[in-house]
C-alpha cells in the first residue's frame, strides 16, 4: 500500500541506499581501529593501558546512548539532518583531536564530539536503510552495518601507514576530512520511504523463502515506552551486554595482547586488528542472511557460542604459550561480534515493529555502549593488576554462557505477541487482521 501522492522510486533505489549506507558505516567503523593509535598515545603521554582506552570508551558511550535521540529524530524527520550533523561533527571531532595535549581534551574531542557525530550518522543509515527492506531485514542490516565491520580492515592499515609517514595528529585530520565529505554526500541520497511503502509484489502474509517473516516477527508496532516495559527487551538487552563485553575486549586489546609474544612483530599484531575487522564484516554478511532463513534467536545462539570459544582461545594462547591461537580469536571473535551487530537491528524490527525501529533500536543499543566501557576497561584493569590477559578473557568467556541460555530458552516471541494483543497495540503495515 502506498501513501497518496507519494513519490515513486525505481526498484534499484533501495539497493543504492544500502550501498551508500555501507560506505558511510565503513568510514565510521574506523572507531574499531583505536588499538592502532594506542601505542602512539601511550608513548607520547605515558598513559597506562587502561587509561588509553578512555577516549575510545567515551566515544562508544556517546555513540550508543545518542542512538535513542538520533533514532527518534530519524523516525520523525528522516536521515538527512542527522547525516549533515554527522558530517560536521566528524570533521570537528577529528581536527580537535589532532591538537590534543592531555586526556581531558581527547575525551571531549574524540569521545564526546566524535561519538555523538558517529551516533547520528550510523542511526540515519541503519534505521533509514532498514525501512526499505521489510522483506529482507537480516540481509539488509548485514549490508548496512557491514561497513562498520570493514572499517578497521580497510582504514586500519591506511591509518597505520599515515601515522608512520605523518604522525597520529595529521592522520586524524586526514580521516576527518575524508569521512566528513562521505557523510555529506550520503545526506543527499539516503531517505525514509513514503508512509506505508512496501516492495512491489511483496505480501508478508503470503511470502515464502528468505522473504517470509522470521519466527520472531510479532506483527505489532511497539512505541518506545511500551517496548521498554516488555520482559523480552530486558532479557535481550542483558544478552547484548554480556556477549559484547568479550567482543569489545577482543577488538581493543588483541593488538596489545599479541605484542606480549616475542614472535609477533608490530606489523603482524596490526594484521590481527585487520583480521578481526575482516571477519567482523564476514560475520555480518554470513549470519544476517542466515537469520532470514533460520530465525534471529537461533542465530544469536550461534553467536554466543562463537564468542565463548574465541575468548577461551585468547586465554589459552597465553596459558599454553601458543600465540597462533590468536588467529582463531581474531577470526571467530570478529565473526561473532560482527554477526551480533547485524542481527540486532533486524531482531528489534521483527519483535517491536518497523515504525519506531530507530528509537527502539537506540534503546537496545545502549547495551552496546555499556559493554564498550566495561569490556575494554575491565580487560585493561585486570591486565594492569595481574600483568596478563589470561583472567580477563576467561571472565568474558563465562559471561557468554548465561547469554546463550537467554536466547535459547528464555525469550519467547509468542508471549510478546499475546502481550501486544492484550494491550491493544496496532498491527504492522500490511498484516492481515486476525
Amino acid at each position: 500500500m502506498k501513501a497518496k501522492n507519494a513519490p515513486v522510486y525505481p526498484s534499484y533505489f533501495r539497493y543504492l541506499i544500502a550501498t551508500t549506507g555501507f560506505i558511510v558505516t565503513m568510514c565510521f567503523g574506523t572507531l574499531y581501529a583505536w588499538g592502532i593509535f594506542m601505542p602512539h598515545l601511550e608513548a607520547e603521554f605515558g598513559w597506562t593501558r587502561a587509561v588509553v582506552t578512555i577516549p575510545f570508551t567515551v566515544a562508544s558511550i556517546f555513540f550508543a546512548f545518542g542512538m535513542i535521540f538520533s533514532g527518534r529524530i530519524q523516525d520523525i524527520v528522516g536521515p538527512k539532518p542527522l547525516l549533515v550533523f554527522s558530517a560536521a561533527g566528524v570533521l570537528i571531532g577529528y581536527v580537535l583531536s589532532a591538537y590534543a595535549n592531555n586526556l581531558g581534551w581527547l575525551v571531549v574531542s574524540y569521545g564526546v564530539i566524535m561519538g555523538s557525530a558517529l551516533s547520528a550518522g550510523y542511526m540515519a543509515v541503519v534505521a533509514g536503510g532498514l525501512k526499505w527492506f521489510p522483506d529482507l531485514k537480516g540481509t539488509a542490516t548485514g549490508i548496512l552495518v557491514g561497513g562498520f565491520g570493514a572499517g578497521a580492515a580497510v582504514f586500519g592499515p591506511i591509518a597505520r601507514t599515515l601515522i608512520v609517514d605523518y604522525g597520529w595528529r595529521q592522520t586524524f585530520i586526514i580521516l576527518g576530512i575524508v569521512f566528513s565529505v562521505v557523510a555529506f554526500i550520503a545526506s543527499m541520497i539516503i531517505k525514509n520511504p513514503p508512509a506505508g511503502w512496501q516492495p512491489a509484489g511483496w505480501d508478508p502474509n503470503k511470502a515464502t523463502g528468505m522473504r517470509k517473516p522470521s519466527p520472531e516477527f510479532s506483527g505489532y508496532e511497539f512505541p518506545f515506552v511500551e517496548m521498554l516495559k516488555t520482559k523480552q527487551f530486558k532479557l535481550m538487552w542483558l544478552h547484548y551486554f554480556l556477549i559484547l563485553c568479550g567482543g569489545f575486549a577482543i577488538v581493543v586489546h588483541i593488538k596489545p595482547l599479541a605484542t606480549e609474544f616475542g614472535n609477533f612483530t608490530p606489523v603482524a599484531a596490526t594484521g590481527l586488528v585487520a583480521l578481526v575487522s575482516a571477519f567482523n564484516l564476514g560475520g555480518r554478511f554470513l549470519l544476517s542472511p542466515l537469520s532470514d532463513v533460520i530465525g534471529r534467536l537461533k542465530s544469536f545462539t550461534i553467536v554466543g557460542s562463537l564468542m565463548t570459544l574465541s575468548a577461551l582461545a585468547a586465554s589459552f594462547s597465553i596459558v599454553w604459550d601458543m600465540p597462533n591461537l590468536l588467529y582463531f580469536t581474531a577470526i571467530v571473535g570478529g565473526s561473532a561480534f560482527g554477526g551480533y551487530l547485524a542481527l540486532s537491528p533486524a531482531f528489534t524490527a521483527d519483535m517491536w515493529g518497523m515504525k519506531s525501529v530507530g528509537v527502539n533500536y537506540g534503546g537496545m543499543f545502549t547495551a552496546w555502549g555499556l559493554a564498550s566501557f566495561v569490556g575494554p576497561f575491565l580487560a585493561g584493569q585486570i591486565y594492569d593488576i595481574t600483568g596478563t590477559y589470561v583472567f580477563a578473557f576467561f571472565t568474558f568467556a563465562f559471561m557468554c554462557l548465561p547469554a546463550i541460555f537467554i536466547a535459547r530458552v528464555l525469550v519467547k516471541p509468542a508471549a510478546l505477541r499475546e502481550h501486544a494483543k492484550k494491550i491493544g497495540l496496532p498491527l504492522s503495515t500490511g498484516i492481515a487482521k486476525k
